[in-house]
C-alpha cells in the first residue's frame, strides 16, 4: 500500500518534536511524466548552485506531538531509537530511550501509550529489518509482525512482536520486546563452532526469505535462522551497501544505499545471491538520486524510507568542514559550531524497457540552528 504521510523526528536540546508531510504535495509529482519533464529542466540549470535548486523544508507542519529527552540522557542522543509500526498505521511512532523505556504515540488517537522496556539501549541508526506472517482468512485473517533489531555498536540483538489492534490503550501480552542470541556462527557443515560475540558489528542487513536473516560485519557475511535462532556463518564476502536493504516484492529486488563515505549518492537494485559464490552481489542496477555539495560539505548518513509501490524517500544527512580561514578563528577562540543539513528526497522506481527506471522526484532541504532531522519513518 503506498503512503501518504512521511514522519519526520526533528532534534532539539530537550525532546524530539514529530512532524507528518504529505508525500504528494512535499516530495512527489502527481505524475511520472511531470517528474521526468522536472529532471530535465533541473539539469540544464545544474550550473546555477546549490541550494537554490532545491526547495527549502524549513517551515515544517506544526507538531504532533513531543518526545521527551530527560536531561540525563541528553548526552546519550545517538541512542534515542525510533520506529514506525507498520500494520498498525503509517502514523504510529515507537520511542526507546537510553533507559529502555518504550512510548508509542499513535496519530490516529492522538495518545502516547508505555510499553514494555527494552532489553538494551539502541542506537539510533540501529539496523530495523521487518516481518510479516498472515493467516486464517476472511474475518478470520490476522497478521503478526515482528521488528528484528541489530545494534551498530555492538552485537546486542532484539526482537519486538506485535500484531494489529483497534486500541492500543489494552495491555497486550504479546506485545513486548525479546532479547535474542549475539552472534555465535556455525559452520554450514555443523560441525566447526566458534564464538564470534566480539565480532565487529553489523553494518548491512537484509530479510532474505520469511525466516532468514543475513547481515555484514567487517568479517564477513552471516545468517540467521529464525526457526533453530542459530547464527551461521554465509560467506566471506560483504554485502555491498549499507543499512537495511529493502524487498519489493513486484520488482522482486532488495534496494539500498551506498556507504555513506562513498561520494556518489546512489541507489541500488540487487538480487541476493547464493552464498555459496565466491563474490559478492554486485547492483543490477545503480542510479544517481542526488548531486554533490559544494566543497566542505561531507555526508555522515544515508537512510532509506520503503514507501510502498515502488516509491521511496531518501534523507542524505550533510554537515560542514570549517574552512581553512575558520580553523585559523576556531585556534583563535576556540569554538567552531557545526553546520548541519539534511536532503530529503522522493524517488520512484518504474518498469521500463530493458529493466527498471529511476524517477527522481523532488528534493527539499531542511537546516535549523540547534535542531536537525534526527530521523524520518
Amino acid at each position: 500500500m503506498k503512503r501518504q504521510l512521511l514522519n519526520i523526528v526533528v532534534r532539539h536540546p530537550k525532546f524530539y518534536a514529530l512532524h507528518r508531510i504529505k508525500l504528494a504535495k512535499n516530495l512527489f509529482y502527481e505524475a511520472t511524466e511531470t517528474a521526468t519533464a522536472q529532471e530535465v529542466a533541473k539539469a540544464e540549470k545544474k550550473n546555477e548552485g546549490w541550494p537554490p535548486t532545491f526547495l527549502n523544508l524549513r517551515d515544517l507542519p506544526r507538531a504532533v506531538f513531543f518526545f521527551p529527552s530527560h536531561p540525563a540522557t541528553t548526552s546519550a542522543a545517538n541512542f534515542h531509537y525510533f520506529s514506525l509500526l507498520q500494520g498498525q498505521g503509517e502514523g504510529c511512532v515507537m520511542f526507546a530511550d537510553p533507559d529502555g523505556s518504550v512510548t508509542v504515540y499513535d496519530a490516529d488517537t492522538k495518545s502516547p501509550f508505555p510499553m514494555r522496556p527494552a532489553v538494551f539501549p539502541k542506537p539510533y541508526n540501529s539496523i530495523t529489518l521487518s516481518r510479516t506472517v498472515k493467516w486464517g482468512r476472511g474475518r478470520d485473517k490476522h497478521s503478526h509482525y515482528s521488528k528484528y533489531v541489530m545494534s551498530t555498536e555492538d552485537s546486542s540483538f532484539e526482537l519486538f512482536n506485535y500484531h494489529r489492534t483497534t486500541s492500543l490503550s489494552e495491555f497486550h501480552n504479546d506485545w513486548g520486546w525479546h532479547l535474542m542470541p549475539q552472534v555465535r556462527l556455525f559452520a554450514r557443515n555443523y560441525n566447526t563452532y566458534f564464538d564470534a560475540a566480539g565480532a565487529s558489528p553489523p553494518f548491512a542487513a537484509a530479510m532474505v526469505d520469511s525466516y532468514t536473516i543475513c547481515a555484514s560485519s567487517k568479517e564477513g557475511t552471516y545468517t540467521f535462522d529464525m526457526f533453530s535462532s542459530m547464527w551461521y556463518r554465509a560467506a566471506r564476502w560483504t554485502l555491498p551497501f549499507h543499512g537495511a536493504a529493502e524487498y519489493v516484492p513486484k520488482f522482486r529486488r532488495w534496494f539500498a544505499l551506498e556507504d555513506p563515505k562513498s561520494f556518489q549518492h546512489r541507489l541500488c537494485a540487487f538480487d541476493l545471491p547464493s552464498f555459496e559464490e565466491e563474490e559478492a552481489p554486485a547492483p543490477l542496477d545503480a542510479w544517481d538520486y542526488l548531486d554533490g555539495l559544494p566543497d566542505g560539505w561531507c555526508t555522515s548518513e544515508r537512510r532509506l524510507v520503503n514507501l510502498g509501490m515502488g516509491k521511496f524517500c531518501i534523507a542524505t544527512h550533510f554537515f560542514r568542514r570549517p574552512s581553512p580561514e575558520e580553523e585559523d578563528d576556531v585556534k583563535k577562540v576556540k569554538v567552531f559550531k557545526d553546520e548541519e543539513l539534511t536532503v530529503l528526497t522522493g524517488v520512484e522506481v518504474v518498469r521500463a524497457k530493458g529493466g527498471l527506471q529511476r524517477i527522481k522526484h523532488k528534493s527539499r532541504y531542511y537546516s535549523a540552528e540547534n535542531m536537525g532531522i534526527h530521523c524520518i519513518l
